[in-house]
């Protein structure tokens, strides 16, 4: 009797890979579509809505990223020691940190008049996160990464809820730091440098940990789904515009630390695990033939985001891909040949071993 074939097994961490894939489009989407979201007719053109739509529906992508790194490093069974940790997690960011950011310094020096004013100057721009608006993701990760071997043996011992608790006490930090209680009604703040960055995300990648293997009941499937959309319609509406409420914005703003984003990064991390995986909705993108190919661009992702912005860049600067402020149909079509063309470029570049170091 001929064998019978082995069923088909979803990759179990294949929820982790689509997560990454789509929010790094997002991240793609929010700085190719920002200039028309933030510009004149953001409210009163169909380009500007397409804009606002495009990007501000996909805030929870930094959040999510930092929620993903969290499932994964806060894992004791993956976890071999404080030293093995430090010294990877060393080799593979300090030297991203590093080449990205004097990248962009090089790039504006040579095409913004007046942009270097000397090394002082460059290094306070980096420190700051003004060099590009992306750079500050990977300081986040940097400081992450040298909590977490503090943070594992807790997490080891820990219960489910006693994680839940912390990560919802670690995310009251950003969220209180952005409303109104100031003595003069203003936000208290928190500072934007790059050795206090990873403050506000404690709370997602802690929470990331929290929620690693929490299924959604089936029930619940649709009604999260609904959340999402409409979550993502709320803050597209309420960002910037005249028409919305001013205590919305104040007390939950369209902003990364947001509580609305808080709620929707969680249901979208939620989501994920629960419908790609044998048996969920999304079943058949976990198969082996589709991990195939999301699996390398998952893995890739760190390094397209680094990347893109450059893209992005040249794009705009040598007039291949438009004005920065542009109808809808060009902003999709910049935003697919950005994450097409940076996506191809980064898993060439992979495959040479130093330039991987960065990638």
């Amino acid at each position: 009797m001929a064998a019978m074939p082995e069923p088909r097994v979803a990759d179990q961490l294949a929820w982790v890979t689509w997560l990454r894939v789509v929010a790094i489009l997002g991240v793609v989407l929010i700085h190719t579509v920002g200039s028309t979201a933030a510009g004149p007719g953001s409210t009163t053109t169909v380009d500007g809505w397409v804009a606002r739509v495009l990007d501000l529906s996909f805030l929870w992508a930094v959040p999510v990223f930092v929620m993903l790194s969290g499932a994964l490093s806060l894992d004791p069974s993956r976890f071999r020691g404080s030293g093995p940790y430090l010294r990877k997690r060393a080799w593979r960011l300090v030297p991203a940190v590093v080449v990205w950011n004097v990248v962009f310094v090089v790039y504006m020096a040579l095409t913004r008049d007046g942009w270097w004013q000397g090394p002082r100057a460059a290094l306070a721009l980096v420190l700051q996160g003004r060099v590009a608006p992306h750079l500050y993701f990977f300081w986040i990760v940097l400081g992450l990464s040298v909590l977490t071997p503090v943070l594992v043996p807790w997490v080891a011992r820990a219960s489910r809820r006693e994680l839940f608790v912390a990560a919802l006490v670690a995310y009251a930090v950003p969220v209180l730091s952005t409303w109104p209680l100031g003595t003069d009604d203003g936000r208290v703040a928190l500072s934007h440098v790059a050795w206090t960055w990873w403050l506000p995300y404690v709370g997602p990648y802690l929470m990331g940990r929290a929620l690693r293997g929490v299924l959604l009941p089936r029930r619940w499937v649709p009604v999260s789904a609904l959340a999402v959309v409409g979550l993502c319609g709320l803050l597209s509406w309420q960002w910037r515009n005249p028409a919305a409420p001013a205590w919305l914005e104040e007390w939950s703003g369209a902003h990364y630390y947001s509580p609305s984003v808080a709620v929707l990064s969680v249901l979208v991390l939620l989501l994920a695990q629960t419908t790609v995986r044998d048996g969920g909705a999304l079943a058949h993108v976990a198969g082996p033939a589709v991990m195939r190919v999301a699996g390398p661009v998952g893995s890739a992702t760190l390094g397209i985001f680094g990347l893109h912005y450059l893209v992005l860049l040249v794009g705009i600067d040598t007039g291949v891909l438009g004005e920065p402020v542009a109808p809808w149909p060009v902003l999709l079509l910049r935003a697919a040949v950005v994450a097409v063309v940076t996506t191809l470029l980064v898993l060439g570049l992979r495959r040479v071993p130093v330039v991987r170091a960065v990638l």
